[in-house]
């Protein structure tokens, strides 16, 4: 017995990398396949496949793609993985955190099934400056996670931020026992994708999280009254008519269209030293 435990402890820290989070490998063809689909993968594309476990989507995505990135931070299954993939050299399998990662400089896709614990530090690399070659992907996320990501009103300054870029669409549930080992809740697809035409420029992405930040530090504030430390009485009345905002309103419930006109304005008609900072 002490034996065992020994190896079984020397198999834990042999797992354990940098800030290594669990996994649960999806090994449902039918959720496999749909997750790919939703993806719209070309046969030009480079794909990545990020936390690819022992290949479930890695394998059937390189049957789509020109190029399949397969990243995946366990020594076992990455050995596992490159023995599977000797004969298909369009696919690469990288070892290491994707959190540290260089990603293509190239466009490209995502298709993942991601490890739920990190989520939005994937999402903020893949969404942030250093995914400016980024263009589309499927995922599976914990389905909580998936509901807030793709829900109408963000609250999220962050999230709000990406949605200026990002369009996000939510896809269907995927049961606990598609899993291996199974996690504790259930999780659904959701689909990623690049605007053709940004709601804001892509370069004021940091200002406008502070902007965000600062009109939302109350949600249930109505507008007027979260954004009267910005704009003058006289410019909050031209940035209303223009974004179709009543004075009323709350501001936790203004459409995307209407966050990027008023940020606009500001940037516009309003002196720097009013900018909201972070």
């Amino acid at each position: 017995m002490r034996r065992q435990n020994k190896k079984h402890r020397k198999i834990k820290k042999h797992r354990s990398g940098p800030n290594f989070t669990a996994q649960h490998l999806l090994h449902h063809p039918g959720t496999i396949r749909q997750l790919i689909d939703s993806a719209q993968v070309q046969s030009g594309d480079t794909v990545v496949d990020i936390g690819a476990g022992k290949g479930g989507i890695t394998f059937p995505l390189s049957l789509k793609a020109r190029k399949v990135i397969a990243v995946e931070i366990d020594a076992d299954f990455v050995q596992m993985l490159k023995a599977k993939a000797q004969d298909s050299p369009h696919i690469k399998v990288l070892h290491c955190d994707f959190r540290a990662m260089k990603l293509p400089a190239n466009p490209f896709c995502v298709v993942a099934n991601i490890p739920f614990s990190i989520t939005t530090a994937i999402l903020e690399k893949l969404l942030g400056p250093e995914g400016k070659a980024f263009q589309r992907g499927a995922f599976i996320l914990e389905q909580g996670a998936a509901k807030r990501f793709t829900q109408p009103a963000a609250l999220d300054p962050r999230l709000l931020a990406w949605r200026m870029h990002f369009e996000f669409e939510m896809g269907t549930a995927v049961p606990k026992h598609h899993f291996s080992p199974p996690p504790r809740v259930d999780a659904a697809m959701i689909r990623i994708s690049r605007r053709s035409q940004p709601l804001v420029p892509f370069r004021e992405s940091k200002r406008f999280a502070a902007f965000a930040a600062y009109a939302l530090r109350q949600p249930q504030l109505t507008a007027a009254d979260a954004l009267r430390g910005i704009f003058t009485p006289a410019q909050l009345k031209t940035a209303f008519r223009t974004a179709g905002i009543e004075r009323m309103q709350i501001i936790a419930v203004l459409s995307l269209e209407q966050w990027a006109v008023l940020f606009l304005t500001m940037l516009q008609h309003v002196p720097h030293y009013r900018w909201p900072r972070r």
